[in-house]
């Protein structure tokens, strides 16, 4: 049987969505079939560390036989669980132009549990999944140090938070959300601000707005490129400040989470020098709002800072002590290089190697240096920005002692910062141009860093994120080997926590010179199915150093071959279905592999134009059955104006050759297309507006329109309204278009206001498939005396 939502819909128009999911495709070596998982939201997205919280996880496209797999082996995120039904995004819906937006992805949602032990540092931290038809891309969760509140969902009235600090988390559910708190500090001073939801792999763009008593803004930040950010604002002593929280063009579903950290402390945007010499003291400048008076303006502050002569330390975190509290942590670089502050306008020489920290002090401008270099000898040039914390957007050019350009990067592979590899022709004198394309950011409010150095030899060892491998197959593992400093000697290959089964080769080596490995994989036919999280590394010996290096983990994960192929009938055409209504949409099914038994048809997660709650139920197809209708109902509200597609998933469960029970899931081959037209019925009430009390009866006049073509009979109800309203059902006669039902009001507890009263006429056709139409009643629950 086909279920409904309960909730009131109401069409809205609204601008065009701009966020737009982006399907990974994943495939082994052998077969594209499976459906590979992916991670959707976390909520909360993150806990404080030495804490154990329950939360929701959102999976797309996940089974109930999920392994999950934190990076960071002291966190535990264990399900704890039955997976929901697939769930179909809330109403409201986009409507009219807005409604041409990619469709929202379908969760299934898990109960899991997050335990995070006292000793892990804040930040991010790396998770996969992984089930019988792969491994997922990977996610993030947040690490917090501060105490946490979560949002109150669907709240009426401004949130009041706690004393800062304070991490709220929270979720903009739904279209034209806006969270609201309030929060106020006991001493005036600044406070920061930071959201966090991009990182996390939330599609929310946040804006951001914070008024004072009064009304006037505060603050007013909008998150234009997707990168999250961090504001100070000044707040007087006991001022209660309101703060407010959209999606910047309004959109909202259940994968718009977000961290949202205020702190009652300056920030620091920027440090001259940003790195620090290894093993010696350097007297760092910072710059941020409020540092030295705690006032609304730039300013900065200077602090003796020890830098470890540890050799692998490549980074320090640095708070900052302040008379109003600590800041964030700064990430300041560990290196083995002087460390210089620009100081001077115009062209700065240099010796190599050097590192200098500098601002661009106009919009689009850049920074020139002059550097000495001699032919043949190897150099890496740099310009650090993004990977520093600063906004700007860098490119790198070097012109040669001519004056013609010799080398130009904007970004570097991995990296938004531009970088050079380069070996001159000549001794001369080179210039090296830094300039920043953000045009954003002038000042010393962002920074950026240009080392130039002749780079030591070194190896850095990557992996892809998963690797799936079929049962009974063979795949290929590529470990790619990037050499630094003219390193050319062999890298031998060490690989730790493959699944049970998997075997690879002896000697696991890249050749001298070569810069990648593909590695064969062979997984017997009798393993059993399941995924690890493996770890790749290379011990070398470079000159006197023994150095060893270690990839990024990947997840490796045994698959199984589909059992069937499901196909429409009719292939991709579109069908003309009346609103309000259920359409039987024939499909075929190619069983593989021998397989004979049922299988379940679900809605997959990533949809093509699935519009304005077009939902269908969990369906199965007997044993042995080739061909199959599946029902889809179309909503009432839905326009007549736009096709929408709907593509499902089937699913089977399978023992693997050591007798667990596996589910495979395989995607539909192309969609299902509906083009709504008019509805056979509709349903509307002749009450106006209507007044009531707790304990109270309503008589609702209803009218119904009805086609001829509809000639089953038709029941009215109230929609489900959290115990508010009540109603026994109103059975029609056929051919009968007006009816009064009597509704019940029941006395709740802030009932007062206006409420929404759902009345539904049902009509079954064949006795089975649904046809609906709703009407709403504006209702005013008076207050009890």
């Amino acid at each position: 049987m086909i279920r409904f939502s309960g909730n009131r819909v109401t069409p809205l128009s609204a601008w065009r969505i701009l966020t737009t999911f982006i399907l990974a495709v994943v495939t082994s070596s052998v077969s594209n079939a499976q459906l590979v998982p992916e991670i959707g939201y976390v909520l909360p997205a993150g806990a404080r560390a030495g804490t154990t919280v329950d939360v929701v996880i959102g999976g797309y496209d996940w089974t109930p036989d999920m392994q999950l797999f934190v990076h960071d082996p002291r966190i535990n995120l264990e399900i704890v669980g039955k997976p929901s039904d697939v769930l179909i995004t809330e109403p409201p819906y986009w409507f009219g132009y807005k409604a041409r937006g990619y469709a929202w992805p379908l969760p299934r949602e898990f109960a899991a549990k997050l335990t995070i032990p006292a000793d892990v540092a804040p930040g991010l931290i790396r998770w996969q999944v992984a089930n019988a038809n792969g491994a997922s891309p990977v996610g993030h969760l947040h690490i917090g140090s501060m105490s946490e509140v979560a949002e109150v969902p669907q709240s009426k009235t401004l949130q009041e938070l706690p004393a800062l600090p304070i991490t709220v988390s929270g979720q903009i559910r739904r279209i034209e959300e806006i969270d609201r708190y309030r929060f106020s500090v006991p001493t005036a001073g600044p406070v920061t601000i930071e959201i966090l939801a991009r990182r996390i792999g939330s599609p929310l763009h946040a804006m951001l707005k914070v008024k004072d008593p009064s009304g006037r803004a505060v603050l007013d930040v909008a998150d234009t490129e997707g990168r999250d950010f961090t504001v100070t604002m000044h707040a007087d002593e006991g001022v209660p400040y309101e703060l407010s929280l959209h999606d910047l063009d309004f959109g909202g579903d259940r994968s718009y989470v977000y961290r949202l950290m205020l702190t009652a402390a300056p920030h620091a945007t920027a440090a001259y020098p940003a790195a620090g010499q290894r093993g010696q003291a350097k007297v760092i400048e910072f710059v941020g709002i409020g540092l030295a008076t705690g006032g609304h303006q730039l300013e900065s502050v200077t602090r003796q800072v020890a830098f470890p002569a540890d050799p692998e330390t490549t980074f320090i975190d640095y708070p900052i002590q302040t008379p109003w509290g600590a800041t964030k942590p700064v990430k300041l670089l560990v290196s083995d290089v002087t460390e210089d502050v620009e100081l001077a306008a115009g062209e700065v020489t240099f010796n190599v190697p050097v590192a200098v920290t500098g601002a661009i002090e106009t919009r689009f401008g850049s920074d020139q240096y002059s550097v000495t270099m001699i032919k043949g000898q190897p150099y890496l040039i740099a310009a650090a920005a993004r990977a520093i914390g600063s906004p700007l957007d860098l490119d790198l050019t070097v012109f040669g002692p001519d004056g013609k350009q010799v080398a130009t990067n904007d970004d570097a592979a991995g990296s938004v910062d531009p970088e050079l590899a380069m070996t001159f022709a000549a001794d001369g004198t080179y210039k090296i141009v830094v300039t920043d394309r953000s045009g954003k950011v002038v000042g010393r409010a962002a920074n950026y860093r240009l080392s130039v150095a002749i780079p030591k030899e070194d190896v850095e060892l990557t992996l892809p994120p998963q690797l799936n491998v079929v049962l009974g197959s063979q795949a290929k593992l590529n470990v790619k080997a990037t050499r630094k400093g003219g390193f050319k000697g062999p890298i031998p290959i060490t690989i730790k926590g493959l699944p049970p089964g998997i075997t690879l080769p002896d000697n696991l080596v890249i050749a001298e010179d070569k810069a990648e490995l593909a590695i064969d994989l062979n997984c017997p036919a009798d393993a059993a199915v399941s995924a690890a999280l493996c770890s790749v590394s290379t011990t070398l010996q470079i000159g006197e150093r023994t150095v060893t290096r270690v990839a990024t983990p990947m997840v490796v994960a045994i698959t199984m071959k589909p059992r069937f192929k499901l196909t429409p009938e009719g292939l991709d055409d579109v069908r003309k279905v009346h609103r309000g209504s259920t359409y039987l949409f024939p499909m075929l099914i190619e069983r593989l592999e021998g397989y004979a038994g049922p299988i379940n048809l679900e809605m997959t997660a990533k949809q093509q134009r699935h519009r304005q709650g077009l939902a269908s139920d969990e369906f199965i197809i007997p044993a042995d059955a080739k061909r199959v209708e599946y029902p889809i109902f179309v909503p009432e509200w839905m326009e007549t104006t736009k096709t929408s597609r709907m593509i499902l998933n089937g699913s089977v469960q399978i023992a693997d050759p050591k007798g667990t029970t596996r589910t495979l899931l395989q995607r539909q081959e192309l969609r299902f297309g509906i083009l709504p037209e008019g509805a056979l019925m509709k349903l509307t009430h002749g009450a106006g507006e209507m007044k009531a009390s707790p304990g109270s009866e309503l008589s609702v006049p209803l009218s119904l329109s009805i086609a001829p073509e509809l000639r089953d009979p038709i029941q009215i109800s109230v929609v489900s309204s959290k115990g508010l309203f009540s109603a026994e059902s109103v059975a029609l006669a056929l051919g009968q278009k007006q009816a009064t039902i009597t509704v019940r009001v029941a006395e709740l507890p802030d009932a007062a206001g206006e409420q929404e009263l759902v009345l539904r006429a049902t009509a079954l056709r064949d006795g089975r498939w649904p046809v609906v139409s709703e009407t709403t009643v504006l209702v005013t629950i008076q207050a009890k005396q």
